[in-house]
């Protein structure tokens, strides 16, 4: 059977149906902290398909779902319906000084914030502040506090978690500890990987493979699950789709220029 990565779409209520020719909408919101009421844009399509290997997708804005944002007290609202005592914990989050000073960090790491007081499960811990390093990732110094601390959770979940999520959190671990420049730690772990079950002869194996070569070359970008499917085609194969791709680029270059 073909592993498939467990994306988490946390949010998922916020998506808008019934508009598929527009790129976002606009909703009305009461925010129960603070009961300011105010507009948001939300997302209005989930159409993406390709990934990074962060799991970030490719194309459009290329981030997490959009979340609302109270203007008066800063606190995102990651979800319809609160619990009295959800709520409370809340707001006094809200209220503490860490929360203040993180108003103009990104909403996903302000959710983070908000699930460590709340007691989430590390998983979701662990991809709340990865999509937290997809909104902040101009930014190195908040990207390496949103990566480090998307490791620390998705490290816990790899001793503590179902089989699932444990497989994903130590593949996402990989990840991460190569794109923090972590490249002996991160080629010791991938290498434990290969003798693991859950990475034989599957996608997963592939993802290890192209890492541990990313390490061999100290690369600390960001790569696509589709570099991970080029990089097992024949050479001649690779050489076409770079040379259609090279094309192509110039092909659009001059479009743009024409216009």
């Amino acid at each position: 059977m073909i592993k498939k990565l467990v994306i988490v779409l946390a949010f998922a209520f916020l998506a808008a149906g019934g508009a598929p020719a527009a790129q976002f909408v606009e909703r009305e919101f009461s925010c129960p902290v603070c009961r300011q009421v105010f507009y948001a844009k939300l997302d209005a399509s989930g159409a993406r398909r390709e990934l990074r290997l962060d799991l970030k997708p490719v194309g459009g804005d290329g981030g997490p779902w959009l979340l609302p944002v109270c203007p008066k007290c800063g606190f995102v609202i990651y979800k319809t319906s609160l619990k009295r005592a959800e709520l409370a914990t809340c707001k006094f989050v809200v209220a503490s000084k860490d929360y203040k000073s993180s108003l103009k960090r990104s909403s996903y790491f302000r959710v983070g914030l908000l699930y460590e007081k709340l007691g989430e499960k590390d998983f979701s811990l662990a991809n709340t502040f990865l999509k937290a390093s997809w909104q902040e990732e101009s930014d190195p110094v908040n990207l390496k506090e949103d990566l480090e601390r998307s490791l620390k959770y998705f490290t816990s979940c790899s001793r503590s978690c179902g089989d699932v999520e444990k497989e994903n959190s130590r593949l996402l671990m990989g990840e991460i500890l190569r794109r923090l420049g972590r490249f002996e730690e991160a080629r010791a772990h991938l290498s434990g990987l290969q003798g693991l079950e859950g990475f034989q002869n599957n996608f997963f194996a592939d993802i290890v493979t192209y890492q541990l070569k990313l390490c061999s070359k100290k690369d600390s970008s960001a790569h696509d699950m589709e570099d991970v499917r080029e990089s097992k085609k024949p050479f001649g194969a690779r050489m076409k789709n770079k040379i259609r791709k090279f094309f192509g680029n110039l092909t659009g270059s001059g479009q743009d220029k024409a216009k």
